[in-house]
């Protein structure tokens, strides 16, 4: 018994010092959210969605404003108005603010989990996409907080 007592002792003190790491879940949803969109010196603020693999941009700024750009990964359809226009994917640019988004997810997609992190209010996403490095950013309710392209200088602050 005399020995039994320090072997306790000891068991505890030795995981007093341990820590449990919490767990978390991210997940990447469908959305529909207004943002501010700034690349270079242009401003403008939109509504973006992303339902079942398609992302759609609608200008709610600018001479733009009302504009909708629906990218699916192989073409753009531009809508304004009554007029309509489609691209194929290669024609477009990747600056283009559906194709930029659309990357971006689908670059996280190709490597979630390993991508993710816990912030001190949501989560942290980092990747790659044809117009370089991003970070997203996602609220512990998993609306989006920002997005931003580092190499190309352009940055969205959903609300």
């Amino acid at each position: 018994m005399k020995k039994v007592v320090p072997i306790i002792i000891f068991v505890c003190f030795l995981f007093a010092g341990c820590s449990v790491k919490a767990s978390y879940t991210p997940e990447i949803r469908d959305f529909s959210q207004n943002a501010s969109v700034e690349a270079g010196e242009f401003s403008y603020t939109c509504k973006i969605s992303m339902a079942e693999r398609v992302v759609t941009v609608t200008a709610t700024s600018t001479n733009a404003k009302g504009m909708s750009i629906v990218y699916n990964g192989k073409s753009a359809n531009f809508k304004y108005l009554e007029m309509e226009y489609e691209i194929v994917s290669d024609k477009i640019d990747d600056t283009n603010p559906a194709k930029a988004v659309y990357d971006a997810f689908e670059a996280l997609q190709a490597g979630f989990p390993d991508n993710a992190s816990k912030t001190a209010d949501g989560f942290r996403y980092d990747g790659k996409s044809p117009l370089g490095s991003f970070t997203l950013l996602q609220r512990d309710d998993y609306t989006y907080k920002s997005l931003q392209f580092k190499e190309a200088n352009i940055n969205i602050e959903f609300e």
